[in-house]
């Protein structure tokens, strides 16, 4: 018998881990913005808390999702593609899911304490949003965008708590209002590719029409890019920042352009983690940023 085949209990802990999605831990990159924004990551020991919140929140996350999953399990069925997620499929009990989250939860937040309370704080709003979101949040328009996208702001206020680093509140502007788009272009991507069973899967759905999304959409990314192009200008680093806009710009309009002309969009890690195109803008926009930020101080 292998480590992934069957175990006692009647699940395996390839469907465990599956639930777990370790591939969304690619989001709790975002713990390392305060580190590098702060250039901080001259400090080893900075590195070192800066990535104990990171593993802390991607910890967190898996469960999260395990409840997210026990929660929804009824409505990914109507899904043709998370109908195949452990618990919506069987093979992961959800009566397992549970412990394992309550079992994850308390790892991530005990590997958190010794990194300070407002760290701590952070995961435990993180956590208490979520559980607010599973038990019925879920369902009430515009709101359930805004608590997904609260995952995404409080994980670099972790990463700054961690540290600890006061950064500029434009930062946290920026990753509002980008993370508001992420969240609303997962929903359009869902109210197309459902059609009529969108409102069974996602009752939220229902509050929504497409041009009302794509208005949102416009809002929030043209918000984003306004507030990351005054981040740069009004950085305590100069405005050396600026020249990294153009980058900044093409993450900004290639993911736009996969999700109105590709059809992607349903998940922002899946399609970060398969277009090349991101992947490279990624990596010279980081190193752009750390090459000014280090030539600045």
């Amino acid at each position: 018998m292998t480590a992934a085949g069957p175990v006692r209990g009647g699940f395996s802990l390839r469907a465990l881990a599956r639930a777990c999605r370790p591939r969304h831990w690619v989001k709790s990159g975002l713990v390392f913005v305060p580190l590098i924004s702060s250039v901080s990551f001259r400090s080893a020991d900075a590195v070192w808390r800066a990535a104990e919140a990171a593993v802390a929140f991607s910890i967190l996350a898996s469960a999260v999702y395990l409840l997210n999953d026990i929660a929804d399990r009824e409505s990914d069925r109507a899904h043709p593609l998370k109908r195949l997620r452990p618990v919506a499929s069987g093979a992961l009990p959800v009566g397992v899911a549970a412990a394992a989250a309550v079992l994850l939860a308390l790892a991530a937040l005990a590997l958190a304490a010794p990194l300070g309370l407002k760290t701590l704080l952070a995961l435990a709003v993180y956590a208490a949003l979520n559980i607010a979101y599973s038990a019925g949040l879920r369902r009430e328009p515009v709101l359930d965008v805004l608590i997904v996208s609260s995952g995404f702001v409080l994980r670099p206020v972790a990463g700054a708590y961690a540290i600890p680093v006061r950064i500029s509140a434009w930062l946290w502007v920026v990753s509002l209002f980008l993370s508001l788009a992420l969240a609303l272009l997962k929903r359009r991507s869902e109210f197309l590719s459902l059609d009529a069973a969108a409102v069974n899967h996602r009752p939220a759905l229902e509050g929504y029409s497409l041009r009302f999304l794509d208005q949102l959409i416009s809002i929030a990314t043209a918000a984003g890019i306004m507030s990351y192009a005054l981040y740069t200008f009004q950085s305590e680093h100069g405005e050396a920042l600026a020249l990294t806009l153009p980058l900044f710009l093409y993450g900004v309009f290639r993911y736009l352009y996969l999700v109105y002309e590709r059809g992607a969009g349903g998940s922002p890690e899946e399609v970060f983690l398969h277009d090349r195109g991101l992947q490279i803008d990624a990596v010279l926009y980081l190193a752009a940023v750390i090459a000014i930020l280090l030539v600045k101080n």
